[in-house]
């Protein structure tokens, strides 16, 4: 059995990978490693290792990085010491490939000493467009580095064959977080109002903003408080934050947001992680999601949910019918908010332009016919 090692950081990438690891495991094919990595290991951002453990996975090796988000040059350091524990961590491992998700900066170190110990590496989700965060340089560099691409739409398989001179080893399949919504039954209004202690008779508003790495701390904590007063001034709703993710500027988005909730107590709800099922569950039943998620861009328009994204993080990814795009200027967000309502009831025809839910199965067939 191939040995095929799945490398997570963040609780976002985790919740996209979760049905491909399933399958694999499932797999007579496949054998699955699962190591555990920064953000993962953070109480700040949930200690969602824990959350790896209760969907029933065993985690072969966790590698403690020290996770240290307070300056750009403290997350350096901890990508030296995710690159010293990835080495010895494959060492013992002795894994036939490496797989990996996404654009994250810990990809780099990981990537990186997979490619120095010759393990092929397979990597989903490469050939998109972010240009307002560093992610896009990641993401490109992974791309140069792996073997096998899985990306989600044509568009970005064209954009990998450009960088890379060659059509091999490059399958479209869709994006995998989406398949959660075709394995999985989401909870219900009622069990999300008790489980998040909501009124369920209110309109219900999820905001995820994640700091604009190209961008100073400042103009953040400016963008997430003209988001907060206007969320917090729309009668009849409460709004879920979700925490930012482990990137510079994020712990200080986090503490902003906490603070303005102290005040809006009965307006605003600041949870560090939901959990990608809570997540998704919740997000089904908003009237619309707010911030710079790249969940707002794919998953939203699955479920034909409005989405506000906010300023340049996302520039460069296809936006479908439902999302609204707007600068960071208080009277910009308040004006797309007030579009919203134009959008309920229309259904654009592009719901589907990430996938169908299907991703993980396409995966493995082709997995076990090329490995």
């Amino acid at each position: 059995m191939k040995k095929i090692c799945f490398a997570t950081a963040a609780r976002s990438e985790y919740g996209l990978l979760k049905w491909l690891m399933k399958d694999i495991e499932a797999s007579e094919f496949f054998q699955l490693q699962i190591i555990v990595t920064g953000g993962h290991l953070s109480k700040e951002q949930g200690h969602t290792i824990d959350q790896i453990i209760e969907d029933g996975f065993n985690i072969d090796y966790i590698v403690d990085s020290q996770l240290d988000t307070s300056a750009t040059a403290r997350i350096a350091e901890s990508m030296g010491r995710m690159a010293s524990g990835f080495a010895k961590a494959f060492e013992v491992l002795k894994p036939d490939y490496v797989l990996v998700l996404g654009d994250r900066y810990e990809l780099l170190p990981i990537c990186n000493t997979a490619f120095v110990m010759c393990i092929p590496i397979i990597h989903l989700s490469g050939g998109d467009v972010s240009e307002g965060a560093i992610d896009d340089g990641i993401r490109n560099a992974v791309t140069m580095l792996a073997e096998y691409h899985f990306p989600g739409t044509q568009s970005s398989a064209k954009n990998i064959i450009r960088m890379r001179g060659k059509d091999d080893n490059i399958w479209a399949v869709g994006e995998p977080g989406l398949d959660s919504f075709n394995r999985e039954v989401l909870l219900s209004r009622d069990e999300l109002a008790k489980n998040l202690g909501l009124d369920i008779s209110k309109k219900w508003i999820l905001m995820t903003y994640h700091s604009e790495t190209k961008e100073s701390i400042d103009y953040n904590i400016s963008n997430v408080k003209n988001c907060l007063e206007l969320l917090s001034d729309i009668e009849g709703s409460q709004v879920i934050v979700t925490y930012a993710n482990a990137d510079f500027g994020g712990a200080k988005i986090n503490s902003y947001a906490e603070k303005f909730a102290s005040t809006h107590s009965d307006k605003i709800k600041v949870i560090p992680s939901l959990g990608h099922f809570r997540y998704l569950s919740f997000m089904k039943q908003v009237e619309f999601v707010i911030g710079n998620s790249s969940s707002g861009i794919v998953e939203a328009p699955f479920m034909n949910i409005p989405t506000i994204n906010i300023g340049d993080r996302q520039k460069g990814r296809y936006l479908c019918g439902n999302i609204i795009q707007c600068d960071s200027s208080y009277d910009a967000i308040k004006g797309a908010i007030n579009r919203i309502e134009l959008l309920k009831g229309t259904e654009p025809n592009d719901l589907y332009f990430w996938g169908d839910g299907h991703t993980s199965e396409r995966i493995i067939k082709i997995l076990e016919e090329v490995l």
